[in-house]
């Protein structure tokens, strides 16, 4: 059986927190393979607050923070033959991973994780635009982040955060 090739970028635009890029990659790998994929090419955008800002007020017409936002190329068109497919780009804030995962009770480098699936997925057709879609959402990246970090993670969103 072939191993899966993935070609993974990494963009680290933000100062603040540091991190393994070859970690990252690694992990971003077993989301893809859990995820059924055999062969992709992804962009990974680390960024802060104040630059995900300006990208979710251009792209989505809301002038405050987000956690993830994902671009798609793939979007409607067939995967290229002979070369690896690029599925898009997931920009990630690490600020609000290292601000929000605490408060979740998630250590700040799983919350990035979890971010970085809930991008993939978006990606792959998956939408939070309703509470059924969100629901099953939060299934999937909830059994795929367990699955790469193991029993030691748990998802926890409180109902209400104000």
């Amino acid at each position: 059986m072939p191993r899966p090739r993935f070609e993974i970028t990494v963009q680290n635009k933000q100062r603040r927190v540091r991190l393994s890029k070859v970690k990252l990659i690694q992990l971003t790998q077993k989301v893809l393979e859990i995820l059924g994929w055999k062969r992709i090419g992804l962009s990974l955008v680390l960024v802060n607050d104040s630059e995900i800002q300006k990208l979710h007020h251009e792209y989505m017409g809301e002038n405050t923070p987000t956690d993830v936002m994902a671009f798609g190329q793939m979007e409607g068109k067939p995967f290229p033959q002979g070369k690896t497919p690029f599925l898009g780009d997931v920009v990630v804030s690490v600020e609000t991973a290292r601000r929000r995962g605490p408060q979740f009770g998630n250590k700040w480098d799983e919350e990035l994780l979890l971010y970085i699936c809930h991008g993939i997925l978006h990606l792959m057709g998956y939408r939070d635009s309703t509470p059924g879609k969100k629901a099953l959402m939060e299934k999937k990246q909830k059994q795929v982040v367990k699955k790469v970090l193991g029993t030691r993670w748990r998802f926890k969103r409180p109902k209400r955060l104000f």
